[in-house]
């Protein structure tokens, strides 16, 4: 076993994830890879994606897989993290040029257009059980939700607040957008024709506009608290 591959004593890839950069910018390889293994997640369940299968179907060997994503947890989050990863940079830096009385519905317009790519998440809600019953992949997927909490505070323009990773209001946030997008992804998939999630963003982004002055006001707040003055 390659040494430069293990940390802390789990197999590692050369790949850390989540991305920092487009997905786009990845090697070839890893790209392809990460194409069949969705493919496969996809069209058979995490059960079929195995490296032999995905080494086949990309059209590469297993060490290739491994080299680029260490094992199949380290595939698995690599997957999940491409299904939004470029939207949700897309978004981020939409907001920037977007003014502060408008960042609420860009970011709900964001968000529909996420979840109107539903089918991305199939592959998604059939890891997920996975997570609970193996460490690995529960702490890798842990880690992404990490970085998603930050990218949906970023959406709303409230993500360059000073330790905002301290700030139980602004971070309970985060993780409440990835739980409205969660659950309505699983809503549509369970009503694939009928489904309106344009009706619960609205009331959300309703919600959230009564909210934003006191949001951003809790960064200031959060800085004041913490003066030892």
């Amino acid at each position: 076993m390659d040494e430069a591959g293990k940390r802390g004593g789990r197999i590692r890839g050369r790949l850390d994830v989540p991305f920092e950069d487009p997905v786009s910018s990845l090697p070839k390889t890893a790209q392809k890879i990460l194409t069949a293994a969705r493919k496969l997640l996809i069209e058979g369940g995490y059960e079929a994606m195995t490296l032999e299968k995905v080494a086949g179907e990309a059209g590469v060997n297993k060490a290739s897989i491994r080299y680029n994503f260490g094992n199949k947890g380290g595939l698995v989050i690599a997957v999940l993290d491409a299904y939004i990863h470029d939207e949700c940079l897309r978004l981020v830096a939409t907001i920037k040029d977007v003014p502060p009385d408008a960042v609420v519905a860009t970011a709900m317009s964001g968000m529909r257009n996420m979840l109107v790519e539903a089918d991305n998440f199939q592959g998604y809600f059939d890891i997920l059980p996975h997570a609970f019953r193996e460490p690995e992949l529960r702490e890798r997927m842990l880690a992404l939700y990490k970085w998603w909490y930050l990218q949906n505070l970023a959406w709303l323009g409230l993500r360059d607040v000073p330790d905002v990773e301290r700030n139980e209001t602004l971070m309970g946030l985060g993780e409440l957008v990835c739980a409205v997008i969660d659950g309505l992804c699983i809503q549509a998939g369970l009503q694939p024709e009928g489904f309106d999630m344009g009706r619960a963003l609205r009331v959300f982004g309703l919600l959230l506009e009564h909210s934003m002055e006191r949001l951003r006001a809790s960064g200031g707040e959060a800085r004041v608290n913490d003066d030892p003055a």
